[in-house]
């Protein structure tokens, strides 16, 4: 087995723009953030979640495809 403890970092880096599935999966894990930490920061879970629905939106104008 590959040693993986390069993996384990203090930040991940996610990357929503786009229309391949690493963008929709970015997408994916920020609207889990925002609603995660929705009762103790609701500014940046509409933020969030803003981001997110702006970048579907654009990933569907470029055949995406993600509902």
């Amino acid at each position: 087995m590959t040693d993986k403890s390069g993996l384990i970092m203090k930040y991940f880096v996610l990357k929503p723009q786009g229309a391949d599935i690493y963008a929709a999966a970015s997408r994916v894990a920020m609207r889990a953030y925002a609603t995660h930490i929705s009762s103790e920061n609701s500014e940046l879970r509409d933020n969030l979640l803003e981001w997110a629905d702006r970048e579907r939106d654009a990933s569907l104008k470029l055949g995406d495809g993600e509902q």
